[in-house]
């Protein structure tokens, strides 16, 4: 496998918890084990980080010192991006989908940061807003890069690659076999990592991807293209199909960003039986979504379950009306 440039601004590897409480509770028989991506260090943490290594490390080879990137007004990817150029003492624009709103959540943390921001209410004209600044500040003598949505090049995805290397080392030390890994799946990089990586280093374990925005129609090919995209990058021959990506579908609700029942419930019960905390917006539902198929006991064949905490707790905090009793 080919090899590619880090920064290595994150502790590797991040911690492998095994979540007696949540099992307890349940009554369920595979063990339940969570892999603490939320535990990445920089800009509060977050699955973005292991990408933004190796993105953010191309942006440097390439001289730049003013980073662009995209994302939704509460963006975990546009935080962790922020922090980064800010530590490697860059200019950091973000063009946010949305409206502007007080700065709660992440918002608050722009601000605190330092972004330039710039709110595009249409997420079809996302990109071009970032080409076209990019374009605007190249003119005014600065050199811009474009860090694409939630790092999500093949670039980026090397680091779930690098994260299933380290499971299988953490699941041997543990002494369990892990079935099955559960992620929240979106802009689909994250995913498509993990599946190269498990066909590398782990093959036992299928990863389940639960949608935090999309059907599986959609969702599943955009996995693969960039499963396919990272296997040529390495230099690898594996190639994948629709039909080897799973995408569980049933539990993103009305949309991406709008917080559903199940998921809130799945937050309240993480903290409340293991301390962790998760967001309404990814893993929030994602967790949703591995607790129903293991109270249907869909997953009893397994040894073990892992999760892939993927962090977003800066998010709870604008999301907090959605914490009552009912949605």
């Amino acid at each position: 496998m080919k090899t590619f440039k880090k920064l290595n601004m994150i502790s590797y590897p991040t911690p492998f918890q095994e979540m007696h409480n949540l099992r307890k509770f349940l009554g369920c028989k595979p063990r339940l084990f969570v892999k603490r991506d939320d535990l990445t260090e920089v800009g509060l943490g977050g699955n973005k980080n292991r990408k933004l290594d190796y993105v953010m490390a191309e942006a440097c080879d390439n001289g730049a010192d003013t980073i662009i990137t995209w994302g939704a007004c509460q963006s975990n990817h546009c935080r962790q991006t922020l922090a980064y150029a800010n530590i490697l003492g860059m200019e950091c624009h973000l063009i946010l989908n949305g409206h502007e709103a007080a700065p709660q959540g992440n918002l608050l943390i722009y601000d605190i940061f330092g972004a330039y921001k710039y709110f595009e209410p249409d997420s079809d004209k996302c990109v071009e807003r970032c080409e076209t600044l990019a374009a605007e500040l190249k003119a005014a003598g600065k050199k811009p890069y474009i860090v694409p949505l939630g790092a999500s090049s093949a670039l980026g995805s090397v680091g779930y690659i690098d994260c299933m290397k380290e499971l299988a080392e953490q699941t041997k030390a543990a002494g369990v076999r892990a079935g099955h890994l559960f992620v929240g799946t979106g802009s689909a990089g994250t995913q498509a990592g993990l599946v190269v990586g498990a066909k590398l280093y782990l093959p036992e374990c299928r990863i389940d991807g639960v949608s935090v925005s999309r059907d599986s129609a959609e969702q599943s090919p955009k996995v693969a293209s960039c499963a396919n995209d990272l296997a040529a990058l390495i230099g690898s021959d594996l190639r994948f199909q629709d039909s080897d990506i799973c995408v569980h579908d049933k539990y993103y609700g009305e949309a991406y960003a709008v917080p559903t029942q199940s998921g809130i419930d799945a937050i309240k019960l993480l903290g409340k039986t293991q301390a962790l905390l998760l967001d309404p917006v990814y893993s929030g539902k994602a967790m949703a979504g591995m607790l129903d198929l293991l109270t249907k006991g869909m997953l009893d064949s397994a040894e073990a379950v892992v999760f892939l905490h993927t962090g977003g707790s800066p998010a709870v905090f604008h999301y907090s009306e959605s914490f009552g009793d009912k949605l």
